[in-house]
């Protein structure tokens, strides 16, 4: 079980604002001065609020707001024990509760202090133990909370992660493994939870549930000190089936307005909340409106050809929580036809160019970069609804979503099964994902597909011998 990490003091500091006790003794001399330093990011936390309170009695107690290099100072302290405490956004986003030391002052002169943020590799260890090292020495932390409506368990709910392992293998040659990882961990009673054992600089998936209820998928890039934040809001969702795939929906509301450089609106920009049924599109002046939306923490994604996505974690809530997005979108950078051939390339090559020259034969079906821009994939079931021979079989368990199964809707016995999979020339057995595709790919970095409904038309290099139902094939990107 994670720890929580605590930096707590022995005794409680007074309120902000409380000043020196009429009953203080007599007038003191002392100065105490000194850096609030983040060890984390390695440089001075600017603006840090920095409190004095007497060990002896906390009533008397100063408070100061440190510089922009992080130095404070405290006048006129009376001798003897203090403890000096720091409060500031970073250290809650680093899960540290109160960041304090006691100090010993003098009856004259200037007592220097830091007080410094622990080292990642410390904090990690007091939240996650000895068992956090090497490539796992991560770790996420937030406070999962309950809308109105949603289902009511007595105990609050789970926190899921889910990413995506690239292992170097040296079984048959050397090549790049993927293995699909997954933690879940339930949250305290108080809502606050943390899950150990994540990549530092890798993207996970996560999501809270309470019952039946759950959040959005949300996506994040947990920082290379691998210590991240994200709290997470359960609000009432429903599951409806619209064109064999299921859709959540609620009470939820959002709307906003995009603009672009000077804050001029975007018309026809495309906003879509990961989960939902369809992109809003914005007016001509800008503003937009999705309607029917599952409440608590999503993900939302807006998107305009020549500029680049934008992409926010917000929480949802009712028609009357008054949900307004407002987002500025930046042009990309265009190059003439001959850069950007040679940029994709260098991307891609080999891989795209014997994509592209599958294609032109046109045996199988695909999707280029092209298309994949267009329809905004987060998950498989949104790049595969619209390829002929695809069936999509949503997947229940104990009325709780669990994914959709990609199946293909003609093997050699004629029923639904499961396809090989490829990715970036790495194989996954079918009875190994099983249909569920999303667990070893995030289809935000997918970059092309190939669907072979058959063997006769799947190229030999994809190929196995044993496959009686198809291959699909992804790429990623990667070289």
């Amino acid at each position: 079980m994670p720890r929580h990490v605590k930096w707590v003091p022995l005794v409680l500091l007074t309120s902000v604002g409380a000043s020196l006790s009429s009953a203080a003794p007599i007038a003191a001399q002392a100065r105490l001065s000194g850096v609030v330093f983040d060890s984390v990011a390695g440089k001075p936390l600017a603006s840090a609020f920095v409190q004095v309170a007497m060990v002896s009695d906390p009533s008397v107690s100063r408070s100061v707001r440190a510089d922009d290099k992080g130095r404070f100072r405290v006048d006129s302290l009376q001798p003897g024990s203090w403890m000096l405490a720091a409060m500031h956004p970073r250290i809650d986003s680093l899960g540290i509760e109160q960041l304090a030391r006691v100090v010993s002052v003098g009856e004259r002169g200037e007592q220097r202090a830091t007080l410094a943020v622990p080292s990642a590799r410390r904090l990690v260890r007091e939240a996650c133990g000895d068992s956090a090292t090497g490539d796992a020495a991560g770790y996420l932390h937030g406070r999962l909370r309950r809308l109105p409506g949603a289902s009511d368990t007595a105990q609050l709910g789970l926190v899921e992660v889910r990413w995506v392992d690239m292992m170097v293998s040296v079984t048959r040659g050397v090549g790049v493994t993927r293995v699909p990882r997954r933690e879940v961990m339930p949250a305290r009673p108080d809502g606050a939870f943390a899950v150990c054992g994540l990549p530092p600089g890798g993207t996970v998936r996560v999501r809270g549930f309470s019952g039946r209820d759950s959040t959005g998928i949300v996506e994040l890039v947990v920082p290379e000190h691998g210590i991240a934040r994200q709290d997470l809001a359960v609000g009432a969702v429903t599951h409806v089936s619209v064109d064999s795939q299921l859709v959540r929906r609620g009470l939820g509301t959002l709307r906003g307005r995009v603009t672009g450089p000077g804050g001029a609106p975007l018309p026809n920009v495309a906003v879509v909340v990961w989960g939902a049924e369809s992109p809003a599109r914005s007016d001509s002046a800008g503003y937009w409106q999705l309607r029917q939306l599952p409440t608590g923490t999503h993900t939302v994604e807006i998107r305009a050809l020549g500029y680049q996505p934008e992409r926010q974690i917000v929480d949802i809530g009712d028609a009357s929580a008054g949900n307004d997005l407002i987002v500025t979108l930046h042009r990309t950078v265009t190059l003439d036809t001959v850069r950007t051939r040679a940029l994709r390339e260098s991307l891609f090559e080999p891989n795209i160019r014997a994509f592209e020259q599958r294609r032109k034969i046109g045996i199988g079906t695909y999707r280029g970069p092209e298309e994949i821009d267009r329809i905004m994939p987060f998950e498989a079931a949104h790049l595969f609804s619209s390829v002929p021979g695809i069936r999509i079989i949503p997947s229940m368990q104990k009325s709780l979503f669990m994914g959709n199964k990609i199946l293909l809707r003609g093997g050699t016995t004629g029923e639904p099964c499961t396809p090989d999979l490829v990715i970036d020339r790495q194989r996954v057995n079918s009875n190994v994902h099983g249909g569920f595709i999303d667990q070893w790919v995030l289809f935000s970095q997918v970059r092309a597909v190939e669907v072979y409904q058959a063997l006769t038309g799947t190229p030999p290099e994809f190929l196995r011998v044993g496959n009686d139902c198809g291959t699909i094939v992804i790429w990623t990107g990667r070289r």
